[in-house]
C-alpha cells in the first residue's frame, strides 16, 4: 500500500519541501493528550542549509497531519550524505503551560475561553460550544486544566485534539467510521493499566476543615488495591465540589483497560473518537489513540487504541 508524504520545514528565513527521501516517520495523537506527536527522519539533497529549523509540517496524501515545533531537530552531515533528523510537538502544548492570572471568568464558552488565556498561535477551537456559569483560575492554572474543567462541566466529555490543532469537546456529528475485518489485522491484543488508579480521595473544604468531602472508588477495591489521596479545598471546582471529585477519581483510572489493533495502510482523515470495528469479531469502540509508522522495513502500518474508562466507551 503506497501513500505521498511531504515534509515541510521551515527556517528563520526560507522552507524547504521534501517529497522524498523519507526513511521513516511516526505520528501519534492519543485521547488525554491535546497535541500531535512526530519523530522521522529524512534524506536531503547536498543543498540543505545546516542551520536553525523553527517548524516543521508533515502531510499524508496532501492532508496535514502536523504542525509542530522542534523538541530535538538535528541536520546531520555524514559520509556525503545529509539526514534531518525531527522530534516534534504540535503547538497545541502551548496550553499544557501557558499558566493564566488567577480569576472567575463567568458565563463562558469554549472560544471564549481560548481568548482568555492568551490565544496562543496556531490554536484552533470548536465554535458554538455551551455557555458554562464560570470558570476558575487560581494559584497558575494551566490553560488546558481550566478547558478540561469547562468541557466536563459543558458537555460531559474530556476535550481532544481534533485534526493537528483544533480542541473539541464534543463528537461532530459526521464523526467518521473505520470498519476492518480480522484478516487485515497484523496484530491485535488487550492491556491494562492499574498504576494510577486511586481507592478514596478525601478533600478538606474552604475553611480547611478535615475530609468534608470524600469520594469511593468501588472499582479499585474489586481490583485490589488501596491508594488513598488526602487534598486541600480544589478552587477550581469551587461550585462543585463532590464533582471535582469524581472528576480525579476518572482521570485516575485512564487508559485502564484497552484494546489495540495494528493493520496496513495509513489514512489521514481518521480522528480520535472516530468509530472503529472489526466486523467478523463484532467489536466495536472509539478510537482513543492513533498511530501512524512507516518505514521501508514494515511498509505503512496505522495502530489503534480503544481505552474502556471513565472518559472513553
Amino acid at each position: 500500500m503506497s501513500h505521498s508524504l511531504r515534509l515541510m520545514i521551515r527556517y528563520v528565513r526560507g522552507a524547504k519541501n521534501l517529497t522524498s527521501g523519507c526513511i521513516s516517520f511516526r505520528l501519534e495523537k492519543e485521547r488525554y493528550t491535546p497535541y500531535t506527536e512526530f519523530t522521522s527522519q529524512w534524506y536531503c539533497d547536498s543543498a540543505t542549509a545546516l542551520t536553525e529549523i523553527v517548524a516543521v509540517v508533515f502531510y499524508i496524501d496532501n492532508t496535514m497531519v502536523h504542525y509542530g515545533y522542534p523538541t530535538d531537530i538535528r541536520t546531520i552531515k555524514k559520509d556525503g550524505r545529509i539526514i534531518v533528523d525531527i522530534k516534534s510537538t504540535g503547538y497545541t502544548a502551548a496550553l499544557m503551560t501557558n499558566q493564566c492570572p488567577d480569576g472567575m471568568l463567568t458565563d463562558i464558552d469554549l472560544a471564549g475561553l481560548g481568548a482568555a488565556s492568551g490565544n496562543p498561535p496556531l490554536i484552533a477551537y470548536q465554535q458554538n460550544t455551551p455557555v458554562v456559569n464560570y470558570v476558575n483560575y487560581y494559584d497558575g492554572t494551566s490553560a488546558w486544566d481550566a478547558i478540561v474543567c469547562y468541557s466536563i462541566r459543558a458537555t460531559g466529555l474530556y476535550p481532544y485534539l481534533g485534526g493537528y490543532n483544533t480542541i473539541r469537546v464534543s463528537v461532530p456529528e459526521n464523526a467518521g467510521s473505520l470498519e476492518i475485518s480480522s484478516g487485515a489485522l497484523i496484530s491485535q491484543s488487550f492491556g491494562s493499566d492499574y498504576s494510577r488508579i486511586i481507592s478514596k480521595i478525601t478533600m478538606k473544604d474552604i475553611d480547611g476543615t478535615e475530609g468534608a468531602y470524600v469520594y469511593t472508588n468501588g472499582l479499585a477495591a474489586q481490583r485490589t488495591i488501596v491508594r488513598a489521596k488526602e487534598l486541600n479545598f480544589d478552587r477550581e471546582w469551587i461550585m462543585d465540589p463532590s464533582e471535582g471529585l469524581k472528576f480525579k477519581s476518572n482521570y485516575a483510572m485512564r487508559k485502564i483497560t484497552f484494546d489495540s489493533f495494528s493493520f496496513l495502510g495509513c489514512n489521514p482523515l481518521l480522528e480520535l473518537l472516530d468509530s472503529f470495528s472489526v466486523t467478523d469479531l463484532r467489536y466495536r469502540g472509539e478510537i482513543d489513540r492513533l498511530i501512524f509508522t512507516g518505514s521501508p522495513e514494515k511498509g505503512f502500518v496505522t495502530t489503534i487504541y480503544c481505552y474502556h474508562d471513565g472518559f472513553c466507551e
